[in-house]
């Protein structure tokens, strides 16, 4: 399947010390007590496919009150400075050694992004023309910790960065530039995979109007309409319009999505059908931007009545192997649990995979957040106490 994860390995991010899945499905169910890992999971799979992208990596930071960016003036010496992204790695600080972020395959290397801080140096190198008469030229050159040495030939580190580097390829992420927009130096073409999220909260009106554009008047319309249909069989069909009470010359019109029952004389508006109607309308319209890549569910459940979860977990076996998409969601609902197990024991040719992530309690794994796999074969057998999520 293609950019999909055979396994999955994460190291140095967040609470994941060296945290490994030695088997990963089409599907993949994530179950865990809270502040288990799970979210950070997610998190993590999201930077892979967005190769640690600045913007992605802004709107993460951002969404947890962490810091992004240096502001206008600020000084690294600080005693409580922190860098841009240093909350990211384990510790919520960057390493002394060379120990850096990964996330990706076990087996494939190639299939690993890798995020180190580093940092650029200037270096001055004389050469002599060819009158004889010598040339100093400063250049500058990235340095890993471990080759930092004040009685070397380089001056002192000039500016910290992050090296971002997948599949032989890599860039350079400033971390001390105050700029809006700071500079990002590229070493070859990063490839970034297709990735839809879907959070806990429920996603803007605007932007999934947006996604219904996309699929206007293609068999992904007659898609979405049957997953409607599950909730309130009664509806017929979708539309978005211009909210007329958002019009107003300081801001830009806002979308709303109004329904046509077949019962009822006129439309009217999906959000007052109830939090099942708006929860599935996001599920199935991200999976059309997630083709050929990643769709991550975070808290599957919400807004799921426990009744109509099997078959939204049928619809979306049934789309991942039509769009070509590796799903990963997170539970915290024994129901969902069922529920998927029963669809992924039903689909023979489209693999299903439900993974623990909770601390170890051996020694020698020091606490570590690890992963505890079941395979199809193990699902028939799952009980509440094999797989305690709460």
């Amino acid at each position: 399947m293609l950019n999909s994860l055979e396994s999955l390995e994460i190291k140095n991010f967040r609470s994941l010390v060296s945290f490994q899945v030695k088997k990963l499905g089409q599907v993949n169910l994530i179950v865990g007590k809270n502040n288990s890992g799970k979210s950070s999971v997610l998190e993590a799979l999201r930077i892979y496919a967005g190769s640690a992208n600045r913007k992605l990596l802004e709107r993460i930071a951002q969404s947890h009150n962490e810091k992004y960016r240096f502001n206008e003036g600020e000084e690294l010496s600080a005693f409580d400075a922190v860098l841009p992204f240093e909350d990211f790695f384990t510790g919520r600080k960057f390493p002394k050694n060379d120990d850096g972020i990964a996330i990706g395959s076990i087996e494939n290397e190639k299939k690993r992004l890798n995020i180190n801080h580093a940092f650029l140096i200037e270096k001055e190198e004389t050469t002599t023309d060819e009158s004889g008469e010598e040339i100093t030229r400063i250049s500058r050159v990235i340095l890993k910790k471990l080759e930092l040495n004040v009685d070397s030939e380089f001056s002192v580190p000039v500016e910290n960065v992050l090296v971002i580097s997948k599949n032989n390829n890599s860039s350079i992420l400033d971390l001390e530039s105050t700029s809006r927009f700071p500079s990002r130096r590229h070493f070859g073409e990063i490839e970034m995979i297709p990735c839809s999220v879907i959070p806990t909260q429920f996603i803007s009106m605007d932007e999934l109007a947006a996604e219904w554009d996309a699929i206007s008047l293609t068999e992904g319309e007659d898609i979405v309409k049957e997953a409607l249909q599950i909730v309130l069989p009664e509806f017929e069909d979708l539309t978005f319009i211009d909210d007329a009470s958002s019009h107003n010359l300081r801001k830009n019109n806002h979308r709303l999505a109004k329904v046509k029952i077949s019962n009822l004389p006129r439309p009217v508006p999906l959000n007052s059908l109830g939090d099942g109607m708006l929860r599935i309308l996001q599920l199935v319209l991200k999976v059309f931007s997630a083709k050929n890549g990643f769709l991550l569910i975070d808290e599957f459940e919400n807004g799921l009545h426990y009744s109509v979860q099997e078959k939204v977990w049928a619809l979306l076996f049934k789309l991942s192997k039509k769009l070509n998409i590796q799903i990963f969601a997170t539970t915290h609902s024994w129901d969902c649990i069922e529920s998927f197990s029963k669809v992924a024991c039903e689909n023979k040719n489209i693999e299903g995979v439900l993974f623990r992530v909770g601390k170890s309690v051996r020694e020698s794994e020091k606490g570590h957040v690890i992963a505890t796999v079941f395979d199809e074969n193990q699902l028939y057998n799952i009980t509440q106490s094999d797989v305690e999520v709460r």
